[in-house]
């Protein structure tokens, strides 16, 4: 009999893991092996908690002397510019999307938006007052005449023959050259993305709608002829998370405390949550196999790679694991960048993620592919619900028991 020890990832708590024991458990028995899954909960005693039941959150608007949150258009704004920070002409194809779907026929008329548009879109890099503006919020005149070129582009090829009104091909137009301009921007700024405000947004805004030809035009986000089709992106962007931070942050905290809580402490605090696996692996009947998810998987490359549990543990799969970053950022606690794993540690190491999850690494680049093997599943689920997602994909299980469980090895 194989012994098969579930260790779970970051932010497990007791219910969950019940359920995703009794899921694993199930898959297992569909391969009819000599296998028994083994239980290694450390959640509650090594997970993290908010000790003083949130006391370190910001009071609620109307609990204490806090600003109140903006107006509801406010999150709308917000949610609009999410998109166009994902894909600043975002709106330009609706628009395109919105005259493909009309049936009435294009009619020709004196001057078309692009050729309105185009010539005022060349100028913006001459503009005083457009160079001006952008300058003192950080931005420089070739991400200025960059975001103009590629949106020029953009009307007069895709909307040279628009049926939109001119007046709301401008404020579109608009909005893409400001959110272009800071895509852009981003690329020097590195991670942390160009530091500019809502009140920057607006005085871009306006002074790039003044040289479109549209002063005194709305500043607000999303065009009356695009919003019927922004509106569902709008419940599922940050509209709706900033509506629930503002208004449910203690609670959100509070969910939010084991999944990130569980990562800061370990890396403060891991020897705890190290040895209870390791009191685990000596009880469980020899040969082990090592089932480690995500942070779970990070604790048992630390343990092994520091104890020697040869006589016990026959394989290590990692899934969804961040181990080989950790290693490569030089942060893993058991082994500095550029140190071999020890001699004890597993010969069978296979690391397993999917190319969507977000939070999956490989090891072969970092630690070498004589020591550890990575396979690779499509779980066909979108970047965070691809971290979870292997425990109910069959291929997994079909691929663990032709790997591990089929025949004997050496």
């Amino acid at each position: 009999m194989t012994s098969v020890v579930l260790v779970h990832g970051t932010g497990v708590r007791e219910d969950g893991y019940a359920s995703l024991f009794d899921l694993v458990s199930g898959h297992l028995a569909k391969l009819n092996r000599d296998v028994k899954l083994v239980r290694c909960f450390w959640g509650d005693e090594h997970g993290a908690r908010l000790h003083s039941g949130g006391s370190s959150l910001p009071s609620r608007p109307g609990e204490a002397d806090a600003p109140a949150p903006g107006p509801p258009a406010e999150d709308v704004r917000l949610a609009s510019w999410t998109l166009l920070d994902a894909d600043p002409f975002a709106e330009l194809r609706l628009l395109a999307a919105e005259d493909d779907r009309r049936a009435e026929k294009y009619v020709p008329r004196d001057e078309a938006p692009a050729e309105d548009l185009c010539p005022r879109l060349d100028a913006l890099v001459s503009n005083s007052t457009v160079l001006e503006t952008a300058a003192e919020h950080g931005l420089l005149s070739d991400e200025v005449a960059a975001a103009a070129q590629d949106v020029s582009d953009i009307l007069a090829t895709t909307l040279r023959e628009t049926t939109s009104p001119l007046s709301t091909v401008r404020q579109v137009t608009a909005r893409a050259v400001v959110a272009a301009m800071l895509v852009s921007a981003d690329q020097r700024w590195d991670a942390a993305g160009a530091s500019v405000d809502g009140s920057a947004i607006d005085a871009l805004l306006e002074v790039v709608l003044s040289a479109l030809g549209e002063p005194g035009a709305a500043l607000g986000i999303v065009s009356d002829v695009t919003r019927p089709v922004w509106l569902p992106f709008w419940r599922s962007a940050e509209w709706t998370a900033s509506w629930r931070v503002r208004r449910r942050r203690s609670e959100l905290s509070r969910q939010a405390a084991p999944p990130i809580g569980d990562i800061l402490r370990y890396q403060t605090r891991g020897e705890g949550l190290r040895l209870h696996i390791s009191e685990v692996l000596k009880a469980a009947p020899a040969p082990v196999v090592v089932l480690a998810h995500s942070l779970g998987g990070v604790a048992c490359v630390d343990l092994l790679a520091t104890e020697d549990h040869r006589d016990k543990v026959k394989a290590l799969v990692t899934v969804g694991s961040q181990a080989p970053f950790l290693y490569e950022l030089d942060a893993l606690s058991s082994l500095s960048f550029g140190d071999a794993l020890p001699s004890f540690f597993p010969q069978r190491w296979i690391n397993v993620y999917d190319p969507r999850d977000p939070l999956a690494y490989v090891g072969a680049g970092v630690f070498g592919p004589d020591r550890v093997t990575d396979v690779a599943f499509n779980t066909r689920r979108p970047l965070l619900r691809a971290h979870s997602a292997y425990w109910d994909h069959a291929p997994f299980y079909k691929w663990l028991d032709k790997e591990l469980f089929d025949a004997p090895r050496d």
